[in-house]
């Protein structure tokens, strides 16, 4: 039966394996290796193939150990450490957001110094191994363990970058985040940040004003409208919104492409070379006419836009364009994502995008279903449902 923990044991005992096989290298392998080579069951071949392994599975290992086990400083024993914070965290009396915050760097910063202490205690060692050197041995295994003794030492420098580069910098991040958070609880922002909220603040305001339009029609009361002096209405038309949105339209086209041909002669490499770049630029030339002519959204552009009781007025590339509701026979509203998608029985679809199309969605939504679609479409209950959180708070000057 696979569990969660299934992958974690799975990195553990490929750790074990790799441990295994960097100590076997370090301590009985020279030795054997030594034996092959002078003892009484030399062996020259067998000593030759036992050197070439020894030279691509220790560094090897090395080097899977390095990557196996930085993983899972970083990440396994990271989120077992964060764990028993958060146990810590709720069993205190005092003020548990505290808690929280300091462990964003603190259990970071504990592995960090810890992985780092375990690496310069092995290059200790291997340091005194590389200066005193095993009495006793052949030429050829002092050679191999000086060989993996030198590779462990950069696998340990290799270790410690690794640790700094995701633990520092996992640590400096926590402390980042726990310094700005104490500045927005002070009412601080940077002036990104204040740009930030504005626009949220803006985008809020613009669906709670949609929502109060839509609380409107549903009790059949007359919502305030506007004067639109530069676009003529029709009879009986009155305007709620001139705002702008994102405009684009749903449609494929008909593009040309040419191809080309060329005659080559000469050595055959150069015929047959000449041919092939030929057709690669031809197929490469049908695959972009083919990508340009397909069915997708185009024309994006910002555009005016006018939201009747009758249509959508759009001011797209100069032109006045009309999308009566009475021509549309799908719509694919989202308040969520302030976009609005109509499908219309001729012509292409249209797709809005933008704080001012709230309000849109509304007005069509109503034109296609009445007070029934108000009250019960999905997308404006859930909207409504989620309409008393509160909007973003508001920066200190």
């Amino acid at each position: 039966m696979t569990t969660k923990r299934g992958p974690q044991v799975g990195r553990f005992i490929w750790l074990g394996i790799l441990i295994t096989i960097v100590v076997f290298g370090l301590g009985p392998a020279p030795g054997m290796l030594e034996r092959l080579h002078i003892g009484s069951e030399a062996n020259e071949t067998a000593f030759g193939f036992g050197a070439l392994g020894y030279f691509l599975v220790v560094p090897a290992s090395l080097l899977a150990l390095v990557i196996l086990a930085s993983y899972v400083v970083r990440v396994d024993l990271l989120q077992a450490l964060e764990r028993r914070w958060a146990s810590a965290a709720r069993a205190q009396v005092g003020d548990v957001d505290r808690w929280r915050r300091r462990g964003r760097w603190v259990l970071p910063l504990i592995l960090l110094v810890a992985g780092l202490a375990l690496a310069a205690v092995v290059i200790a060692v291997v340091m005194t191994r590389l200066v005193e050197g095993p009495s006793g041995e052949d030429e050829v295994a002092r050679t191999l363990r000086g060989f993996a003794l030198a590779a462990l030492f950069w696998a340990c420098i290799l270790f410690a970058v690794i640790l700094v580069a995701g633990l520092g910098r996992a640590t400096l991040r926590g402390a980042a985040e726990n310094h700005r958070e104490s500045r927005h609880r002070r009412g601080r922002f940077t002036r990104k940040e204040k740009s930030q909220l504005e626009t949220q603040r803006y985008s809020h305001d613009r669906l709670a004003a949609a929502l109060r339009f839509r609380d409107e029609l549903l009790e059949e009361r007359i919502p305030q409208t506007i004067d639109v002096w530069d676009f003529r209405p029709a009879d009986g038309e009155v305007f709620f919104q001139d705002a702008p949105a994102t405009y684009a339209r749903y449609y494929g086209r008909d593009v040309a492409y040419s191809t080309s041909s060329g005659f080559f002669f000469g050595h055959p490499a150069f015929v047959v070379a000449g041919l092939a770049v030929t057709a690669m630029g031809n197929a490469s030339a049908k695959s972009q006419a083919q990508r340009e002519a397909a069915e997708q959204w185009r024309e994006w552009q910002t555009a005016r836009v006018l939201v009747s009781n009758q249509r959508l007025v759009c001011c797209a590339g100069g032109r006045w364009l009309s999308f009566w509701y009475s021509g549309v026979v799908a719509s694919y509203p989202s308040l969520r994502d302030r976009t609005l998608t109509l499908q219309f029985g001729e012509g292409e679809p249209l797709m809005l995008v933008g704080d001012h199309v709230p309000l849109a969605i509304v007005m069509a939504t109503y034109s296609m279903h009445g007070q029934r679609g108000l009250a019960g479409h999905p997308d404006l209950v859930a909207a409504a449902a989620a309409a008393p959180a509160s909007a973003p708070v508001a920066p200190r000057v």
